[in-house]
């Protein structure tokens, strides 16, 4: 307890101290009223985002506050900057409508002869289902010649990289969400993990191999090898494969990928089947069961194609039992359905095609415009092309501080608009 209001007075402490001392102020307030299809009232809510940032000397303090129709969501405080030789990096966030201190992060960080020294520490309040939880971890990461090399002690935290997704703490009764980099994963600070990653090895038509050894407190966890890059006799197709090894598990990941110049690009997702053990000796406690090659299963395929701001997307699923496409928000890419469950990604599960135009450019009046149209196609439908839902979104400037935002969405299901929002963004 001692611990939480330390931390949360250190960094309202910051945060005013450049509220009363700021020598620039900025901020935007956004705001959207949506509405759906299928209830007696269509009226959905009301939503609205005030940004705050404040600098003072080297540091930049930002508040966000969230609000809904029907409450004060969330109230977070950041604070981020140089204090001597140091890169610092603070969060805190609350939930004004239940009083709650919610999670809080402090990152700091320094570079001495070329060798990154980096402290994560986070901490999370019971009023979150995993929670509480608090630790911290410890990185280092240089150079030896060609080689990168990355170690990271876990003390009850860890940290988003490649293999960890940082945090997601969700606001259950409205869905909205905030990231964050340190997830503490204990409570209390005992060793929970090791993990030591090397990358920069080139051999023969490989561009690049990468290992990377994870350990827990419990021993040895998993390790992976990823080669990426390798052509074999043809600049124009590549090929990316990852091996992972955990106690009883394997896996093999195999990823072509067609390279049509800087503007285009067509990805196969591919994975690499495997029989099951044959003989009584084909065991090891570490990497699992031996098992043999016997094919590869091809479950989807990717088109990508960028010019003069116009980008276009295609990604079709072959195998819809074990893979989807997840949302905007995650990416909009292919995913297996128990990484992303287990990754709290979001994804659609009745579509199998996903046909994307974006649009990017400069504005009439200072701004700058965005627009994204997302087309899925059903995999249970029984029309001809298969048109399962349309997603529509548009970011334009009126002026340069002032932007009219709107997304629209339309289904398969009933006729019209299944969803609609209007807003506008402003700044100062």
């Amino acid at each position: 307890m001692i611990k939480r209001i330390l931390i949360v007075a250190m960094m309202m402490t910051l945060v005013g101290l450049t509220l009363l001392a700021g020598n620039s102020f900025s901020g935007s307030w956004s705001s959207e009223i949506t509405f759906e299809k299928g209830d007696i009232n269509p009226f959905k809510s009301l939503d609205s985002v005030l940004d705050l940032t404040y600098s003072f000397g080297n540091l930049l303090s930002t508040s966000e506050s969230e609000f809904k129709l029907f409450g004060f969501i969330w109230q977070e405080f950041g604070v981020t900057g140089a204090l001597g030789a140091f890169n610092i990096r603070g969060d805190v966030l609350f939930g004004p409508s239940t009083a709650d201190f919610i999670y809080a992060q402090g990152i700091a960080s320094l570079s001495i002869a070329g060798i990154d020294f980096g402290f994560y520490f986070a901490q999370l309040s019971d009023a979150v289902l995993q929670g509480p939880a608090d630790g911290f971890a410890i990185r280092v990461a240089g150079s030896s010649g060609a080689l990168d090399i990355t170690s990271i002690t876990e003390f009850g935290a860890r940290i988003k990289d490649d293999d960890f997704d940082g945090i997601t703490i969700y606001h259950a009764a409205t869905g909205l969400y905030k990231r964050y980099i340190t997830n503490p994963i204990v409570l209390g600070q005992g060793f929970t993990g090791e993990k030591l990653a090397v990358s920069g090895w080139h051999f023969g038509c490989v561009a690049d191999i990468a290992t990377t050894l994870y350990m827990t407190c419990s021993g040895f966890d998993s390790i992976k090898f990823e080669l990426t890059g390798i052509e074999l006799g043809c600049n124009w197709l590549t090929f990316d494969v990852e091996l992972k090894f955990q106690t009883q598990t394997k896996s093999l990941v195999l990823t072509p990928q067609l390279n049509l110049g800087d503007a285009a690009c067509i990805k196969v997702y591919a994975a690499v089947l495997t029989d099951a053990p044959v003989g009584p000796d084909t065991t090891n406690t570490i990497f699992g069961d031996y098992s043999f090659l016997t094919g590869i299963s091809l479950y989807g395929l990717g088109f990508t194609y960028s010019w003069n701001g116009v980008t276009i997307k295609e990604l079709t699923v072959l195998d819809t039992g074990h893979y989807a496409i997840t949302t905007p928000e995650y990416g909009s890419v292919i995913e297996e359905i128990t990484e992303a469950l287990e990754h709290g990604h979001e994804f659609y599960p009745e579509y199998w095609e996903l046909l994307s135009i974006e649009v990017t450019g400069d504005g009439c009046c200072g701004g700058s415009y965005t627009f994204l149209a997302n087309t899925y196609f059903d995999k249970n439908a029984t029309n001809l092309f298969g048109w399962g839902m349309t997603h529509v979104e548009g970011r334009f400037p009126i002026s340069s501080k002032l932007f009219l935002t709107t997304e629209v969405k339309v289904d398969d299901d009933t006729p019209g608009l299944d969803h609609f929002g209007v807003g506008f963004e402003v700044g100062w």
